[in-house]
């Protein structure tokens, strides 16, 4: 389904990750012209800026605004990197990104308008991919680390006693402990070294899984089960019509959402409804670009804003 964004003319959206940045110009007849460029996340300051600025260059020169997704902790309304608690971007701590990239492109920092990468994962998908239609959608991407959105017919709900803290599901503990030391690429990799002695990464472990490896299934399933346990109250109390998952560790959707699906059913009980859980439509980085569009407009979108 097309995004016609709400904003006169196109709008360039930036999709900024660990690894790379994405991005396109986002108008009527959808995503145009998409453009990827390799990052260290490890980079000092000013490299980081160039190489995002560079990426986007082309689209900001036909665009009337820029939304860019980024991970957080972040500063959304003011367009200043915190990255406290993360292995990533430590040199942008502190850094104005909006009047950093804004004097690279030669605009007004104004028409910079930012917002959490997992909010805009969750709006693009709810938007225009597994999500489409659905009235209330929770997204979760799974990866170095856990992001989520709870998406209300087009904005995400970050307050009130339906959502967890922020609606960031990764602020929750499971057994006293914090949930990305359970379920992210760090965790499994952990429980299966735990298990076998030897050092996999997640795609190595779901393929050990499909031959019948019982060590590699459990890994995977343990995991699965404790994402279910955090997640079944915050399903239950946000009514969600459907739990859409992406990331990198979403390619094992075979090995990990049966056990995820029934862990939810047993921990919401025979009396709730479980949403439909499904794989992430589109390229992740096309989802972002283009809830990052719907998020920074000012008709809808996310509570950052």
């Amino acid at each position: 389904m097309p995004f016609e964004p709400r904003a006169s003319g196109p709008v360039a959206a930036v999709d900024i990750g660990g690894t790379h940045v994405s991005s396109a110009l986002v108008d009527s007849v959808g995503i145009r012209g998409e453009r990827r460029e390799s990052i260290d996340a490890d980079a000092d300051a000013g490299d980081l800026l160039d190489r995002i600025a560079r990426c986007g260059r082309e689209h900001i020169r036909r665009a009337g605004r820029v939304a860019l997704a980024v991970p957080g902790p972040f500063d959304y309304l003011r367009g200043v990197g915190d990255f406290r608690g993360v292995a990533k971007f430590a040199r942008l701590r502190g850094v104005d990104v909006r009047a950093g990239l804004a004097a690279r492109w030669g605009w007004d920092p104004a028409k910079l308008r930012f917002i959490n990468d997992a909010e805009a994962f969750g709006l693009g998908e709810w938007r225009s991919g597994a999500g489409a239609r659905a009235g209330r959608c929770v997204a979760v991407t799974l990866g170095t680390g856990i992001g989520s959105a709870f998406v209300d017919r087009g904005r995400c709900v970050t307050e009130g006693a339906e959502v967890p803290d922020g609606g960031e599901l990764h602020r929750t503990d499971v057994d006293g402990a914090p949930l990305e030391e359970l379920v992210s690429r760090r965790a499994l990799r952990r429980a299966y070294r735990e298990r076998t002695g030897r050092s996999a990464d997640v795609a190595e472990i779901a393929d050990r899984a499909r031959v019948g490896e019982p060590e590699a299934a459990e890994s995977l399933v343990g995991g699965m089960q404790v994402l279910g346990r955090a997640l079944a109250p915050w399903l239950s109390m946000f009514e969600a019509d459907r739990l859409v998952v992406g990331g990198a560790m979403a390619a094992s959707e075979d090995l990990l959402f049966p056990p995820l699906r029934r862990q939810l059913a047993a921990s919401m009980g025979a009396t709730e409804q479980v949403p439909d859980v499904v794989r992430g439509a589109l390229p992740a980085e096309q989802a972002s670009m283009i809830g990052a569009v719907l998020g920074t407009s000012s008709e809808v979108g996310s509570t950052n804003e």
